[in-house]
């Protein structure tokens, strides 16, 4: 029989515990790229959901049933609660726990699995591979003459080590095996590249939580409240202070740069709690000391013995809560105070033979049951998401969301590929934030920019417009007229195509200069120019060839159709009136060639000779 002291203990532990999930959200997100930061906060929410409802219809029942031979639980399915309201509290505190337990691979395996089969192997470790091990080494825990086999060897884990801790750290090794590492994470030479996360403030946050969550983990697990609960929860800090300053000073005496480590800080004190809650309620505080101490050890040489076999766990799972909880588990039989020996009837290198047998169990049933599921999933719907969806981040992959850093990054990245500011979108400012002003100042200097980048492009047409173009008639210059003419020569030849040319110049223009003017000349030369430009086909080029000498190039045209086209601009320009004089009559001589395998100063050549035989056997005429 519970007392009411007890009710309250266990439901209100069960709450502190609680806030794991919301201390994992804050730790993975923070050790997480931004562009992943949303998918990793919905799937700690949605892995905890899902464990939930899974525990409660068969996980529970599997875990604290009536033992089917030590093995596995066989009642209390779909768990009912109305005539024993112990058995509700019970299974508040446990539900809790296989939240914990189906969260820890979600870390693991981060920004680069799809979340479909995420929730897939959420389900499985919350319905089976963590219920079934917790009936082995807890089974007994609610009704009496339940334990399972490894409780009946004398197996201790107070508060989950290897339980919980491992579990879910082996499962996360299965993940990270079969998906493979982040894009980038390791060289082509094998070299480990060091991915950052985006916000370390917010992964120290979630540590205070999960810190503070701990001490009802811990001793939440005397399920009575008793005096225990205060040696506990000082086994529990001490340990968690040991492993944090392990890890300080150890990172920063062997990190490349040689300073502490942040990551190293968070990854010790989490490695002294997975430690010490084995053996919380067993060992002595000289002992929990010990324990965190060689936590914060195994978890940071644990994090290189990873990268050298090219594995990728992006916040440190597996070393803190796999190697750290075997680790502790181990521990307890070593440090476990002799009155406990006495009391249990059991040899110390019993127990700690005891210990080994229950973590190796845990890794074999937890990894090798995984790994086969995994295998299978994953030959039939991939487990990874596609590159292209690593690449853009599964905020926006997988969910359709996205951040205003992830947006100004992802602007800041299209502006150097595609090296303007023409497509940079302006990104929605978060008012009252750091990124928002940052944001703000980012879409006032794209704006300004956008606005010199126009002046500059609006420059660089006018200044290439003044290079091929004549500044008086408007019409192509000498320069680029003949560098089309010798592309066109080029492509007649190579592909046997017919091109032709006129060439021709104002006759007595010199007379138009002196008796009207200079003014009245340009006139003429501006006026005649669009009156060409106007006949000629679209196909056709014209240019500025001399001071009144002009040139047309008319490719894919024989002689006979180019002469036609000559002599219709010619009667064109001959019935020509200006303002200036109205009995003013302006005609042109001129010589049209078709190329014959010539290069251009050849064809130009013969089009001249037949503008002056045009000239000289009476003007207003074109030669052929």
């Amino acid at each position: 029989m519970k007392n009411i002291s007890d009710y309250l203990w266990v439901v209100i532990s069960a709450m502190i515990v609680f806030l794991m999930q919301p201390g994992f959200m804050a730790l993975e997100t923070g050790l997480t790229r931004a562009k992943n930061s949303i998918n990793v906060a919905i799937k700690n929410m949605s892995d905890f959901i899902l464990s939930v409802a899974v525990f409660w219809f068969i996980g529970f029942g599997l875990m604290f049933g009536t033992s089917f031979h030590g093995i596995v639980g066989s009642s209390d399915f779909f768990v009912n609660f109305e005539q024993n309201d112990w058995m509700a509290a019970f299974f508040l505190f446990q539900a809790v726990f296989a939240g914990t337990a189906a969260t820890i691979d979600s870390g693991a395996i981060a920004e680069r699995a799809k979340f479909s089969t995420y929730l897939l192997m959420s389900f499985i470790t919350s319905a089976f591979i963590y219920p079934i091990f917790g009936h082995w080494a807890w089974g007994g825990y609610f009704y009496a003459n339940n334990a399972g086999w490894l409780q009946q060897l004398g197996f201790l884990d107070f508060a989950g080590s290897t339980v919980v801790h491992s579990i879910g750290a082996w499962v996360g090794l299965s993940g990270i095996i079969i998906i493979g590492p982040r894009l980038g994470r390791f060289s082509k030479d094998g070299k480990a590249n060091k991915i950052r996360g985006h916000n370390l403030v917010f992964a120290y946050f979630g540590v205070f939580i999960l810190f503070f969550a701990w001490f009802g983990f811990n001793a939440g697990s005397t399920l009575t409240a008793t005096t225990k609960i205060a040696d506990i929860i000082a086994n529990t800090m001490i340990s968690a202070a040991f492993g944090g300053i392990t890890g300080l000073f150890i990172s920063w005496k062997f990190s490349k740069n040689q300073l502490p480590e942040p990551e190293s800080i968070i990854n010790g004190i989490l490695g002294g709690l997975v430690g010490i809650t084995a053996g919380c309620y067993y060992v002595s505080a000289v002992g929990a000391m010990i324990i965190g101490v060689v936590s914060g050890l195994i978890v940071y040489f644990g994090a290189l013995f990873l990268e050298k076999l090219k594995l990728d766990d992006v916040v440190g799972a597996i070393p803190v809560h796999g190697f750290a909880g075997v680790w502790g588990t181990i521990a307890t039989g070593i440090f476990i105070k002799e009155n406990f020996l006495l009391e249990f009837g059991i040899t110390r290198s019993h127990q700690i033979m005891v210990q080994l047998l229950g973590a190796t169990t845990a890794f074999v049933w937890a990894f090798g049951v995984s790994f086969v599921l995994m295998k299978v999933i994953n030959k039939f719907v991939p487990m990874r998401v596609s590159s292209s969806h690593e690449e853009i981040g599964l905020n926006i992959a997988e969910h359709g969301a996205s951040t205003s850093i992830f947006e100004l990054s992802n602007s800041v990245r299209n502006i150097i590929e595609d090296r303007n500011f023409k497509n940079a979108e302006k990104i929605e400012v978060e008012f009252g934030t750091e990124i928002g002003e940052l944001t703000n100042y980012f879409n006032s200097m794209v704006n300004d920019l956008k606005e010199k980048e126009a002046e500059v492009e609006e420059a660089l047409e006018s200044l290439h417009h003044m290079a091929v173009t004549d500044g008086l008639t408007q019409i192509l210059n000498r320069k680029k007229i003949t560098e089309i003419l010798g592309n066109e020569i080029n492509i007649a030849i190579d592909y046997e195509k017919k091109l032709s040319i006129l060439l021709f110049d104002i006759d007595f223009f010199k007379k138009v200069n002196d008796q009207f003017g200079h003014l009245a000349g340009d006139r003429v030369l501006v006026d005649l120019s669009k009156n060409v430009s106007s006949t000629l086909r679209k196909t056709d080029y014209f240019g500025r060839y001399g001071g009144e000498e002009f040139l047309v190039i008319m490719p894919k045209t024989d002689l006979e159709m180019a002469y036609f086209f000559a002599n219709r601009i010619r009667a064109k320009i001959e019935t020509m009136r200006w303002a200036f004089s109205d009995d003013l009559t302006v005609t042109v001589s001129g010589g049209v060639v078709e190329n014959s395998g010539e290069d251009i100063n050849k064809m130009i050549h013969r089009a001249d000779e037949l503008l002056y035989y045009a000239k000289e056997n009476g003007r207003n005429q074109i030669a052929k």
